[in-house]
């Protein structure tokens, strides 16, 4: 299924940033924290640093199809040194600045990137160690202001750029002219679950394509977002390319630590998440409103019934009953505001995207008066595929294709994609992007869903996720994950049954639950979760909360055993892919003994 599309033609983004820059001029294109404040960067000051950036990485030896590594958190420096690199038709690889030093170190090889900017001197000095062995050598360039041994701040570079353009003044404009939409803008390597990263190569033609789709279904001129996904992943890449064509303002989030707090002082109008931040929110929010006094209680279940009853008449097209009707106001005031005062208050919409949204937690934001547009892309497909907008929107699903994209469902229930923001292939890699494509111009994305009459696309696991009992029946596991984690005491789930005779799970309990459970029973702060699980109020609750889960379900979809976890999953212990997508296969390896004593008896 595609819809129609009246998009413009294909031009390379650096000629969109200088027309923008030239347009915008004064006013300011986006805003960082500095010394306590926020402070503007215009347009104008946007395009000096990314020019001088450019030239700098001309000096150094870098020219069209050069790869060029950038390692650093989210923040204002990325983008430009991403911008500059395009403009002299260099290839941008974002690494995640959460990979250890030998994962980094392999996607420098696996791309064959030897200039790398890097976010500071821990990083740096981490992986100029670890990469000391390469050759040719890798040259580093810090956003810092001071640089140890062998490495360059970006104030030296761009001090290189501006003497390079008064010798050659018209030497960045020719090279942005000689720009092909075919060209590649980036190798972004897919997080690799269940194998070797892969380099999925997006050209200026597959951005352009999703930023006017985009565009053309949910205008962004005039909105305020809050920055802080990783922008080496392809999400928050193309929405902040976003800005090219619209006079949206964007504020880099100082931390991931302080996205809380900076989300109060920006009061955002939109911003871009994934589901399992959704997912925390939800759950501390109902956490929250239950722990209060008996009275605060009643109110707040009270509340929020009036809210969701009001919110599912609304998305059937009905009419509220008058009793829920006249105290929705009331409703609104005494607990949906609160949760939206935490978001900034100001919120018009959260994009969320990377994975399926439960749609418990979808209605519960649309309830309390947040929408969410709910998208479905991959790395290969530049980031969306299909997406919802505020005018035709769908809980629990993630929208229509977008303007030009095709869907359809293989007989296997996989999801099939063809359109102008799909991979060109794999970098160096031609017998994965012949798996990714087989035989036809088809992208095969390993996810399985299915879509609806009038075109709304619904996903319901991956492919390969996909557990198969030893009494034959199909079970996608996310839906099961996500019903675990709705309990406030659990961070983490993953289902476990392929070739087993029922399902059972391993849990991991929320750290900071975990953490205020120990101290209120007499444990230390970083009691094992074990420990904390067995605390006959917490293994109570934990019982009550699977079965409730398996009340819901048939009998072959029912978790007849749980496991805690030792410690949390994540990016640093390699158990979590940089989207924080669990690697099943690690995580079966690492508690090999712990799942056998699940299927002991």
């Amino acid at each position: 299924m595609t819809q129609e599309t009246d998009l413009p033609t294909p031009e390379p983004l650096p000629r969109l940033f200088l027309r923008r820059a030239e347009q915008a001029g004064d006013r300011v294109a986006s805003y960082s924290k500095v010394g306590g404040r926020w402070v503007g960067t215009t347009w104008r000051e946007g395009r000096q640093a990314v020019e001088e950036v450019a030239l700098g990485l001309l000096e150094l030896g870098a020219d069209k199809g050069t790869p060029v590594a950038i390692l650093s958190g989210t923040r204002r420096e990325w983008q430009e040194a991403d911008m500059a690199c395009l403009c002299i038709g260099a290839v941008t690889v974002g690494i995640y600045p959460t990979l250890t030093p030998a994962q980094a170190r392999e996607l420098l090889v696996l791309s064959g990137a030897r200039i790398v900017f890097v976010e500071d001197h821990a990083k740096q000095v981490a992986l100029q160690e670890a990469t000391r062995d390469l050759d040719p050598p890798v040259r580093f360039v810090t956003f810092e202001r001071e640089a140890g041994p062998d490495v360059m701040t970006l104030a030296e570079l761009r001090r290189r750029g501006v003497r390079r353009r008064q010798e050659r003044p018209e030497e960045l404009v020719r090279r942005i002219q000689a720009l092909s939409p075919s060209d590649v803008v980036s190798y972004i390597y897919t997080s690799g679950t269940t194998g070797e990263p892969k380099g999925a190569m997006l050209t200026h033609a597959n951005f352009h394509y999703v930023i006017h789709a985009t565009n053309s279904l949910i205008p962004y001129d005039g909105e305020t977002a809050l920055v802080f996904l990783p922008l080496a992943h392809s999400l928050q890449r193309y929405t902040n390319y976003l800005a090219l064509i619209s006079s949206a303002n964007g504020y880099y989030a100082e931390s991931l630590d302080k996205v809380q707090e900076n989300l109060r002082e920006v009061r955002p109008t939109v911003f871009t998440l994934v589901p399992r931040v959704l997912e925390k929110i939800h759950t501390k929010a109902m956490a929250a409103g239950m722990d209060t006094s008996p009275v605060r209680q009643r109110v707040f279940t009270r509340s929020m019934g009036i809210l969701r009853e009001v919110g599912k008449a609304r998305r059937d097209h009905g009419v509220p009953a008058l009793g829920a009707r006249l105290l929705h106001r009331v409703a609104d005031q005494m607990v949906a505001a609160k949760i939206r005062e935490r978001m900034g208050g100001r919120v018009k919409f959260i994009g969320s995207g990377g994975a399926p949204l439960a749609r418990e937690v979808h209605e519960f934001f649309e309830d309390i008066g947040v929408p969410i547009l709910e998208g479905y892309g991959l790395t290969e497909t530049c980031a969306p595929a299909c997406i919802n907008t505020l005018e035709t929107r769908r809980v629990g699903t993630v929208g229509r294709p977008m303007p030009g994209t095709e869907v359809k469902i293989a007989e296997d229930g996989e999801i099939l994609v063809r359109g102008p923001g799909v991979f060109i292939g794999y970098h160096d890699n031609a017998q994965a992007t012949r798996e990714a494509f087989g035989d036809t111009d088809w992208f095969h994305t390993g996810d399985i869903g299915y879509m609806s009459r009038d075109g709304f696309l619904t996903i319901t696991d991956r492919k390969k996720d996909i557990i198969i009992t030893a009494g034959g029946k199909n079970v996608a596991p996310q839906p099961l994950e996500g019903a675990l984690r709705r309990h406030p005491y659990v961070g983490q789930a993953v289902l476990l049954g392929d070739r087993q005779p029922y399902l059972t799970a391993l849990v991991g309990l929320d750290p900071e639950a975990a953490a205020q459970l120990a101290e209120a029973h007499g444990l230390p702060a970083h009691a094992p979760p074990e420990q904390v699980a067995a605390i006959p109020e917490v293994k109570a609750a934990l019982d009550a909360h699977l079965a409730a889960v398996n009340a819901e379900r048939p009998n072959f979809e029912q978790i007849k055993k749980i496991e805690i976890l030792p410690e949390e999953l994540t990016i640093e212990n390699g158990a979590l892919t940089p989207t924080l997508k669990v690697k099943r296969r690690v995580v079966a390896e690492r508690y090999r003994d712990k799942i056998q004593g699940l299927y002991a008896s």
